[in-house]
């Protein structure tokens, strides 16, 4: 029985792990081949290392950059376009000052109390980056840096 438990454990744990994983050109090309070898061998060059290019369309940016957080659209120039939007999570450090309070069980009992003072990290999403398509292909794309705070 433990060992039935230990194994259940262990495979929840690794398909767990296996989901949180940041995807990977690679991964994506591994799982959506037929687009893959639909694109032009420049592009497939491109998508294998993760870049993008004007001209490229949009099942080559999701295989190098994958699902955007935000998709726009809007009306620019007498001529429809899309936006794709990428995000990252920066973490912002602080120290602050918090109260407690608490009880225990036991043979007497107890309780405790008192202030004290902790670091905490808070993770902010910004817009990294951001490809433009015109047409269904990449028209522009632009990459930011990090945020100062």
């Amino acid at each position: 029985m433990k060992r039935a438990l230990t194994a259940l454990s262990a495979a929840s744990t690794a398909l767990l792990l296996s989901n949180c994983t940041p995807g990977t050109p690679q991964t994506r090309i591994d799982r959506n081949y037929t687009l893959y070898e639909a694109l032009p061998a420049k592009h497939r060059t491109l998508v294998g290392q993760g870049q993008i290019a004007k001209g490229m369309s949009k099942s080559a940016v999701y295989l190098a950059l994958g699902n955007p957080g935000r998709k726009s659209e809007g009306f620019r120039d007498n001529a429809r376009y899309e936006r794709w939007d990428y995000t990252r999570m920066r973490p912002v450090y602080y120290n602050s000052f918090h109260t407690f309070f608490g009880h225990g069980w036991g043979r007497r009992g107890y309780s405790y109390s008192g202030i004290g003072f902790a670091p905490t990290i808070e993770y902010i999403p910004y817009r990294s980056s951001s490809v433009l398509f015109r047409r269904g292909v990449v028209d522009s794309w632009e990459r930011l840096g990090p945020p100062y705070y």
